[in-house]
């Protein structure tokens, strides 16, 4: 009787292993159909904070779309310091006043052209600017921060970053 169990045992154990899906090619449910998508499965990040590149998951950048003009959460008067916002302080050149399309600064002026919306608080435009007797043009990307406290102007040429509070009204 102990033969006829040490004999039938093996065979039990591959008949179970074969109804469980296990097995390798005992079990006719190979492990190599599941394996790619374990890969894959293992290859995503729990947290996509880890993916900062987007490799895995990558992050199509939104098309600028056209705008009629500057939105209302841009207009008003900006300050690079306090001091800039002080009502009729003549010497505020970091004061920067956005009313419309236009813009004006301490010795230049400009009406932004092309303007498209990059994000809800994000715009792109093209602003001539005239001041001093001089004319050029300002690639411009104005981009509002801390829920439209703050607003950062980009210029391409020449090159520059501006860093502005909003004036108390």
């Amino acid at each position: 009787m102990r033969t006829h169990l040490t004999a039938t045992l093996p065979i039990a154990t591959a008949l179970l292993l074969a109804a469980c899906g296990g097995g390798g090619a005992a079990g006719g449910n190979g492990s190599s159909q599941s394996e790619p998508a374990a890969a894959q499965a293992q290859s995503q990040p729990d947290d996509l904070m880890e993916d900062q590149q987007n490799t895995l998951v990558p992050v199509a950048a939104p098309s600028p779309s056209p705008v009629a003009g500057i939105p209302a959460g841009f207009q008003g008067r900006w300050g690079l310091t306090d001091s800039d916002c002080e009502p009729g302080r003549a010497d505020a050149k970091g004061l920067m006043t956005i009313a419309g399309d236009k813009l004006s600064f301490y010795e230049s002026r400009g009406t932004a052209t092309a303007i498209k919306a990059v994000a809800a608080t994000t715009l792109t435009f093209t602003l001539p600017v005239s001041g001093e007797g001089q004319t050029w043009n300002e690639a411009t990307t104005l981009t509002l921060l801390d829920e439209g406290k703050t607003l950062q102007r980009q210029v391409a040429k020449p090159a520059g970053s501006f860093r502005y509070s909003r004036c108390p009204s």
